[in-house]
Order: structure tokens, then sequence, then C-alpha cells
């Protein structure tokens, strides 16, 4: 039991350190780096597989139950992101909520990777859109965000035979990918790294989409080298990067926003819709093209926010920091 505990702890701990952070002019979330053990990520698969979910949740309760009472960090993004949904002061419970659905989605993950998503409810809203897209024989660019699973959107591709590759950076969590893909040696050829190479990457996921691939990618962190632009997000001015946006565009294929809310206690809603035929960013008014593309973006990611709120894993302040022009380097900002 002590080394259930254990090893559950360090599983979430590690994955706390990859969603967090603290906002600093030097720092972003690229400079967290995991500090759990790649044994003990192992020995939870082990666990959740050999006990199964249900008895898993209750150590998932524990674990958000200590989260809540000793890391201050957490608890302090929780409630300023419940506050700032909600309009209203939140109760320790709803944050305590909040942190718990984090633990359990990312528990599942375990389990959308090993495909063994029996304990699982699913439902699909607007995929049948992919599958048709699929038809014509070109892929096409999904945008989501660190809103509910992003895993359970690819593990069901996979299922209707529409693959899935998740282009990201994952520095920041080099030991849990190494994991998951011990588990699931498929899912090496299904992850692209971003990088420093973008016109490299470019032509790897233009290849990719003529040959019918759908290409994954979040659009709501900005990273310490990527250019930005700040639009209205919850009433307040937010950053977001431009690179998947330029990135959709260069590919010039459809586009379409894609987010797995959780529900509990078992229930994975996938939800997909159009975003855009393809993205034109005109020499002239590209600034004010990228402006009116993310904003959209925000839009539609705000409405998604609301319907299930406690999915929200970006547990820092969102808001924190950002200067009003456009299309600035946050390295220049973490400079100036």
């Amino acid at each position: 039991m002590v080394l259930l505990v254990y090893s559950a702890f360090g599983w979430a701990e590690a994955l706390m350190k990859t969603v967090r952070e603290e906002i600093r002019p030097d720092e972003s979330w690229l400079n967290h780096r995991e500090r759990g053990a790649i044994g003990l990520i192992r020995l939870t698969a082990f666990w959740v597989e050999l006990i199964g979910r249900r008895p898993m949740r209750l150590l998932l309760r524990l674990i958000a139950a200590y989260y809540v009472v000793f890391d201050r960090t957490a608890r302090r993004a929780s409630r300023n992101w419940l506050e700032r949904v909600h309009g209203r002061p939140v109760k320790l419970r709803e944050i305590y909520g909040h942190i718990f659905q984090f633990t359990q989605v990312t528990l599942d993950r375990l389990l959308f990777v090993r495909d063994k998503t029996d304990a699982l409810s699913i439902s699909r809203t607007g995929t049948e859109a992919l599958e048709q897209q699929a038809a014509t024989g070109q892929g096409s660019f999904l945008l989501g965000a660190h809103l509910g699973s992003m895993d359970a959107m690819r593990a069901e591709g996979q299922n209707q035979d529409l693959p899935v590759s998740v282009v990201g950076n994952f520095d920041n969590a080099r030991m849990i990918n190494a994991v998951l893909t011990s588990l699931n040696p498929d899912l090496s050829n299904r992850v692209v790294h971003a990088g420093r190479d973008p016109i490299g990457l470019a032509l790897t996921l233009r290849d990719r989409i003529a040959e019918g691939q759908l290409i994954a990618m979040v659009a709501d962190r900005v990273g310490m080298n990527d250019k930005f632009v700040v639009v209205d997000f919850f009433g307040a001015p937010a950053a977001f990067s431009t690179g998947p946006f330029i990135l959709a565009s260069i590919l010039k294929c459809p586009i379409y926003l894609v987010f797995g809310l959780y529900f509990e206690p078992n229930r994975y809603k996938l939800f997909c819709e159009k975003f855009s035929d393809r993205i034109d960013l005109p020499r002239r008014d590209r600034e004010a093209a990228l402006r009116d593309v993310v904003s959209r973006y925000a839009a539609r990611l705000e409405e998604y926010c609301r319907r299930a709120p406690q999915n929200w894993f970006n547990f820092f302040d969102f808001w924190a920091n950002r200067p009003e022009s456009a299309l600035t380097s946050s390295r220049e900002r973490a400079e100036g």
C-alpha cells in the first residue's frame, strides 16, 4: 500500500511540474523540468492496470487534498481561475474539485495510451467532419488547448482510423513521454517535436497532411521564443502564441477546433468544430489578420472553458505580465 501511494504521488508531481508556471521576467513554462522518477511513473501504470481505475480514484482524492493543503501555487492559480470564470468568490471544495479533475485526467492518460478505456464513457460531437475530410485524401490541422484531454481526442482518432500526429515542444515532459511511448511504441510515430527548425517542421507536416493525417497542436501557451499577440480572454488581455496559426496558414488545409472535456465520474465528451477552410495571412495586413484569427480562437476557447471550467489545466496566472504590443517575442519581454 505504501508503494502504491508513493508511486502515485510521484506520477502526480511529475505531471504537475509540466503544467504549472510562476511567471517571472526570466521564466516560462519551458523552464520547469520533471522531478519525478521514471520508475514511479511506470509503477503507477502497473497499479492502475492491476487494481483498476475506481480504486485508484480513492488515492487520487488524497493526492488532490495534499495539493490543496500544501501547494500554495496550485491553490492560488486554481482560485484565481475559478473566480474569473464564475465572477464570484469560490469555496475551497471547488478548488479541490479542480485539482482532483486534473489528477484524474492525468491518470486516464495511461488508459488512453494503452487503449484500456472500457471504464470510460466517451461521446463525440462534430467529429464526423474529420471523417468526411479524411475521405477527401487531404489531412487537416487541429487546434486544441490545455483544456480537458488531448489524449482522448488522439486515441479516439486512432480508433476511427484517423491517424493523429501531435506537434509540440516536449522538452519539459521528456520523462513522461518516454514512459508513455514505452507503454505504446506507436506513439513515437505520432509525436512531432517542434524544435528550432520551423522550415523542417513545416515540410514534415506538409507531407503528413498530403498523406491524409490529422495534425494536432495546442495554442494556449507562449514559449520563451514565441511571438504572440494579446487579445481579449475572459474580459482581460491575454497573450496567445501566433506560431500554431502561422503554421496552419503555411499548410493551407482546413482547420478544426478540438476539445476533449471530462465530466465526473468517467465521461469524456469530445467536441470538434470547423474553424476555417484555411488561414490566409496577407503580407500587408499580417498583424491585423493574426490578431483577428487568434481572437476568434480565444473566443471559442472561452466558450468551451465555460462548459467545463475545472478542465482548465494551466496552473499559473494566464494573464500575468502580458504587454499590450502585438507580435512581441516572450524572450524580448524577459530581457526588456
